[in-house]
């Protein structure tokens, strides 16, 4: 195992090179990574959305089985992590070429960073809400979110390993007081709330409700390589992105559906609160956002060191952490909350180029020594295409007040609409070229 302590920024993360086998772990620790990254309020604003309009059980096997698909799909990715020993935005030159991996990642980074001021915006919010009414303190939800904003920043910049200790201690801390609580909410309701449906009159199918869910998180799936690269085995990458994300996904939203519907409150936070666990719940609450957003902050360091290729890691990190703070304090994420959901369609079908790209079509490009030796290509058409026609599908399925076109729908889920029509489209397109270049080899020998 690597001292923390001995050239720490020597290494930095090894942001532009695979993460050598020495420094690289086992599949249980990534996968609390992941479980950390996943388990935040968005999720649990998700899981209160699903209970006003289904019943307990349908939601969570909606959430579950959703978040089975984002499993495979995740570990799938992580697969390819751990294969190459690289980040997303060092696999997108294999993908997408120089030029296109380097518009991807500051398109990647933009939403990372959006999504690190939402978070931190409703951590300020919570943390303000759990002041007023367990400690009787009064102080500015937007002056904690800048606060929490600067301390999360810290430890990212201390990179993958600091985060990993950090979600080896939250994580299980969390489950035993998410389990605890909905232990002790249950105890005292009858049992008939698994069943009942929603008073509200709105009813989400199970269909919709999965397809709500994969969406949501399919776009952040994309960067599921920046963790498992240091996963010690491809198997290990897998499992560790399989697990994660299925429980880390799960467990926040299962939590918000149970607590949501047996006692009547929207607000996941107020029900901690209302059964006693005021000081729990800012635990929680500190836990799951800090583990969420520094994960945002790491992967947002990862893609800014493909396009400043000789600055250090720590110190990309470090400014995107504090330009995000800016934006926190200035209120400007507030304006971006629309155009982050865009971006995560937007970005979908990058997921499922990489696995047709890596398991169907061109596996052997996914070698650093292509990118030592300058053998990648300026860009990809093939990929670059299929990325646009994909994210147009996913704006045009978009609903309007999310900021899309909203002309016809697939699956109900823009992002997913954008990841199916990318794996498709691009697996016919991307053997058309093979057979042609194949053809045309084929002619040259032929009349040589």
């Amino acid at each position: 195992m690597r001292d923390l302590n001995t050239g720490f920024f020597v290494k930095d993360d090894f942001p532009r090179q695979p993460v050598p086998l020495v420094d690289r772990r086992g599949w249980i620790l990534i996968a609390l990574v992941w479980i950390g990254y996943g388990t935040d309020l968005v999720g649990a604003s998700l899981g209160v959305y699903l209970a006003s309009g289904m019943a307990v059980k349908d939601a969570l096997i909606s959430i579950w089985v959703a978040n089975l698909i984002m499993g495979i799909i995740g570990g799938l990715l992580s697969y390819i992590g751990g294969s190459t020993g690289l980040s997303t935005a060092m696999i997108s030159r294999f993908v997408f070429g120089e030029i296109g991996s380097r518009i991807l990642s500051i398109a990647l980074f933009i939403m990372l960073l959006g999504f690190f001021g939402i978070e931190a915006g409703l951590f300020g919010d919570s943390a303000q809400y759990i002041l007023q009414a367990v400690f009787g303190v009064e102080f500015s939800g937007h002056w904690l979110a800048v606060i929490g904003a600067l301390l999360m920043t810290l430890t990212a910049t201390f990179g993958y390993f600091v985060i990993e200790r950090l979600s080896s201690v939250a994580v299980p801390l969390m489950l035993f007081l998410l389990s605890g609580l909905i232990g002790k909410i249950a105890a005292h309701s009858s049992d008939q709330w698994l069943f009942i449906g929603p008073e509200s009159g709105m009813v989400i199918t199970m269909g919709s409700a999965i397809s709500l869910v994969v969406g949501s998180w399919i776009g952040i799936c994309v960067v599921s390589p920046d963790i498992a690269r240091w996963a010690k085995s491809k198997k290990a990458a897998f499992l560790s992105g399989f697990f994660g994300l299925l429980i880390g996904n799960s467990m926040m939203m299962s939590a918000a559906v149970i607590m949501a519907r047996i006692t009547g409150s929207d607000d996941v936070i107020q029900v901690m609160i209302g059964v006693g666990w005021g000081a729990w719940a800012a635990v929680i609450l500190i836990l799951a956002q800090w583990t969420t957003n520094d994960n945002l902050l790491y992967s947002g360091g990862l893609s800014m060191s493909n396009i400043f290729r000789s600055v250090p890691k720590f110190m990309l990190t470090l400014g995107i952490g504090l330009f995000g703070t800016l934006l926190t304090y200035l209120k400007f994420v507030d304006s971006l909350v629309q155009f982050v959901g865009i971006l995560a369609v937007v970005f979908a079908p990058v997921a499922a180029i990489y696995l047709v790209e890596f398991f169907l079509l061109n596996r052997t490009r996914f070698l650093f020594a292509f990118i030592q030796n300058k053998q990648v290509a300026p860009i990809y058409w093939t990929s670059m295409f299929s990325w646009i026609a994909a994210a147009i599908v996913g704006l045009v399925t978009m609903p309007t007040v999310e900021g899309g076109f909203e002309l016809f729908t697939i699956t109900g889920a823009p992002g997913l609409d954008a990841f199916l029509v990318a794996a498709l489209l691009h697996f016919l397109v991307g053997k058309s070229v093979q057979k042609l270049s194949k053809k045309q080899t084929e002619e040259g020998v032929a009349n040589a």
